[in-house]
Order: C-alpha cells, then sequence, then structure tokens
C-alpha cells in the first residue's frame, strides 16, 4: 500500500512539475486545515509518514513553567517525561488521534494539490515572463484598455502602457505589430508581460532583423534615441574592415531600412557613423541640419552649436524633438544658436573659442559638411565598393 501511495504521488508530482517533497509538504498543509476546520483548533501539524504511507497527526504546545492555557501550554515536568530534552520555550508535539483524517484528508489534497499546482504553473509563467526582458515578440492586438493597448503574444497577454506607444501608430484590432518585452506583472488572473513600442533595444532588434552585418556583429549599433512622437537617431561603427556600418543598415535603395520604418509606422530615422571626435559626432548627430561650427567644452561635456539662419529651425527640431535626440545619443550638453545670437555672445564666450579644438577651427573656417549621413527619407545608396551586402 506504502508503495502505491508513493508512486500515485510521484505521478500527480510528474504531471504537476512539482518536487516530490514540495508535493508533500501541500498534501501536509492541506490535512492541516483540514483538521483545524473540523476540530476548531490552530495547534494542530499533520506530517506524512512515508514508509507508512500514513498520516499523523500532531497537537502542537508551547512548553512553560506555568500552564496558563491547557489547550495550547504544557508544563515542563510533563513533558520532561516523555522528551527528556524538553525545554521551556520549546515546541512540544503530541500525536492526536482524530476519527475520518484520512477521508477528510482526501478531500482536502485533491483540493489543495489543483490549487497549489495552479499557483506553480503561474509561477513559472511569471519567471519565463521575467527572463525574456529585452526580447522582440510579435503580438496581435485584441483591444484597448484604460491601462494601454491589449496584445496576445506567444506566450500570455500583454499590455502596452500609455507611455510606451508611438504616437504614429493606428493600431486596429487583430493587427500583428512587433513589441520589446520590457517587464511583467503577477495580473489579477495571470501573469501578463509588459510591452514597449518605444524603447531604443526595439529598434535595435529590427536591425539585427534586417541586416545580416549587424546581426553578426560586423556592424555594431553603438548607441539609439528615440522619441515617442516617430523620430530617432542611430549611431552605428564597422568592426570589420571594408564593411560600410550605414550602408549595412541602410541596404541598396533602402531595402533594409525600409521595412523597419514600415514595422514603426513611418518613424524618421537618422543613421550616422560613430566617431570618438565629439565635434564632428555632434554634428552628425543634429542631422538634417547642416554647415554647423561645434564648440565644445570637453570638462563640463557642453557644447556650443552655430548654425546659419536657414539652419536653425533644423537643428532644433519640431518641438526640440533633434536637438534632445542628439543631447541624449551623444551624451553632451548642447546650445544652438544663430550666427547672429553667437556673434552677440561671443565676447562671454571668448575663452571658449581660444581653447575649441581643431575641428572646431575648421569649422568656423567655414570647411563644408561631409555626406557622413544618410537619412532615412532619402533611402540613398552607398558609394560603389564600399557596401559588403547581400
Amino acid at each position: 500500500m506504502t508503495s502505491v501511495l508513493i508512486n500515485a504521488l510521484k505521478m500527480v508530482a510528474d504531471e504537476k512539475d512539482i518536487q516530490i517533497e514540495d508535493l508533500v509538504h501541500i498534501i501536509e498543509e492541506a490535512v492541516t486545515a483540514a483538521a483545524a476546520k473540523r476540530l476548531g483548533r490552530e495547534n494542530l501539524e499533520a506530517r506524512f509518514d512515508q514508509d507508512k504511507g500514513e498520516f499523523d497527526l500532531f497537537e502542537l504546545f508551547q512548553i512553560k513553567e506555568k500552564v496558563e492555557d491547557k489547550i495550547t501550554e504544557i508544563a515542563l515536568a510533563d513533558a520532561v517525561e516523555i522528551n527528556p530534552t524538553a525545554f521551556v520555550g520549546d515546541v512540544f508535539r503530541r500525536q492526536f488521534q482524530m476519527e475520518g483524517l484520512g477521508r477528510i484528508a482526501a478531500q482536502s489534497v485533491r483540493q489543495m494539490i489543483h490549487k497549489k499546482g495552479k499557483e506553480l504553473e503561474l509561477d513559472r509563467l511569471f519567471a519565463a515572463l521575467k527572463n525574456r526582458e529585452g526580447e522582440m515578440v510579435t503580438g496581435k492586438m485584441v483591444k484597448r484598455a484604460g491601462s494601454g493597448i491589449l496584445f496576445e503574444i506567444d506566450v500570455a497577454d500583454a499590455i502596452l502602457p500609455k507611455s510606451d506607444q508611438l504616437e504614429l501608430d493606428r493600431l486596429e484590432r487583430g493587427k500583428n505589430v512587433r513589441l520589446l518585452i520590457v517587464g511583467a506583472e503577477r495580473g489579477k488572473k495571470e501573469p501578463i508581460a509588459i510591452v514597449s513600442r518605444t524603447h531604443p533595444d526595439l529598434l535595435r532588434r529590427l536591425f539585427a532583423l534586417e541586416s545580416p552585418e549587424v546581426a553578426d556583429g560586423q556592424v555594431e549599433i553603438m548607441d539609439v534615441a528615440r522619441d515617442s512622437s516617430g523620430r530617432s537617431k542611430v549611431a552605428v561603427r564597422s568592426r570589420k574592415p571594408g564593411v560600410d556600418a550605414v550602408g549595412a543598415c541602410v541596404g541598396v535603395r533602402g531595402g533594409r531600412i525600409q521595412p523597419i520604418v514600415a514595422e514603426l509606422s513611418g518613424e524618421k530615422i537618422d543613421i550616422f557613423e560613430w566617431t570618438d571626435d565629439p565635434a564632428l559626432l555632434i554634428r552628425r548627430a543634429l542631422t538634417p541640419s547642416r554647415d554647423l561650427m561645434v564648440v565644445p567644452v570637453h570638462e563640463a561635456r557642453k557644447a556650443c552649436v552655430v548654425a546659419p539662419e536657414s539652419q536653425l529651425s533644423p537643428a532644433i527640431g519640431k518641438k526640440g524633438v533633434n536637438i534632445k535626440l542628439a543631447q541624449r545619443i551623444t551624451g553632451w550638453g548642447l546650445d544652438v544658436l544663430s550666427l547672429s545670437q553667437y556673434e552677440e555672445r561671443k565676447a562671454s564666450l571668448q575663452h571658449v573659442h581660444e581653447g575649441m579644438d581643431k575641428e572646431a577651427v575648421e569649422l568656423a573656417k567655414g570647411r563644408p559638411d561631409e555626406p557622413e549621413t544618410r537619412r532615412r527619407e532619402t533611402g540613398e545608396s552607398p558609394k560603389p565598393g564600399k557596401e559588403k551586402t547581400e
């Protein structure tokens, strides 16, 4: 009988994917709860004897020098007669016989196993979702809710909070879109994934999907800056001689960037080559503005950017988005001035002007911008012989 019961427990444990020790503990809790309810007492503990294949029920007593409550306390002298090592403050267990314990236990065990099994399944699902943070998935829109938009993904439901939604998106029920898992919540019934459409890593995953050079590490995405309004900047660097980093991301006639733009509902993506030269990096990051003079202050990681009148507005961008993204991706504080504004402030900036680096001096002399940035709108292809793409 004992081996039959143990084998049955093992079968249940395997079915629910629970360790046999955990299942035994669940059963003991169930029997304890059932006995306590039947007898109207709390100081009970059930233990499963695997050798006998039976449950034993014990009364629990607090060992005291002087007993005040006979139901929950036992005198030290009485406890020592049964267990010579007993001492004051210890918990004393005494076996208790209860009629019908086996029948009550069987009913409770079934309920508890189902409940605990469900809890463990939900715990595993929650842990699985947490382990998938940073992963790109495809989600089908289900409906709009007060807290965001509800999606179905491969293993669970997902919520897209308002703060992670793209303003350009026009999502409809049943539509499939790419999402980035950024977290998980327990939810009222089941765990739910928290997803984003604006996270920079979503753009990284899309480039890795479309560009083999990004996927295999020949081209490294140094940084990404995005804004929910539908604008982003991507700084890339080649890790293999002969590979054009920007071209590998744009593709021939924009063949690689266009699917990404379409997936992101027309997001404007500026791709430029990373450089360790701060002045040049800032100029590239401020595309589409041209003919800029950059005066960096290295100690403060701030720079004064002087733009022709016609380029002042493009440098700042609508609602300041362009300069905000440029600051984010370069890590520099930027102050954009027109040439006339710069002339007015030149006296106070003279010490900066005198110390500006070689790049800024050359720019101040009017050196034209190099065509280092290919923008999403043009879909310009790289020069022949530079791009190593399929």
